[in-house]
């Protein structure tokens, strides 16, 4: 996998994610053009939208209807260190008679690519660019 965020001006960035293009900004407040979501609300689509993928998944093999389905996702914005935390995420599936699977949607939901990341602490090395010294 490889994402490459280019700086535009003040704080907006583009990332370019394959084929797509998307914008990453700050509020005006904080110095930015407020022209796209924040990084820590891109972090958290991220998360919320693995969830429905998973659960989509799910439901669609398990013959759940998944249409209308909705991820709300809250988090706090902690400091020292700087830091976001007690996420909490609700899946509504308003289509859906889950039941008795209700457990294995959610085995399923907290099986997604982020979620198992997140427990994991993955390897982060940061570095500059060659000739950058």
């Amino acid at each position: 996998m490889e994402v490459n965020v280019n700086y535009i001006t003040a704080m907006k960035f583009e990332a370019v994610c394959g084929k797509h293009r998307v914008s990453v900004d700050l509020p005006v407040e904080s110095n930015g053009t407020d022209t796209g979501p924040t990084p820590p609300q891109y972090f958290l689509t991220s998360l919320a939208s693995c969830v429905g993928v998973y659960v989509a998944s799910y439901c669609n093999s398990a013959k759940l209807n998944a249409k209308g389905m909705q991820i709300k996702i809250t988090a706090d914005k902690m400091q020292n260190p700087s830091r976001i935390d007690n996420i909490k995420i609700l899946v509504a599936l308003p289509n859906a008679e889950v039941g008795k699977r209700r457990d294995a949607v959610l085995s399923v939901a907290r099986k997604c690519l982020i979620h198992n990341t997140l427990h994991d602490v993955p390897q982060i090395s940061i570095d500059l660019a060659e000739g950058q010294e």
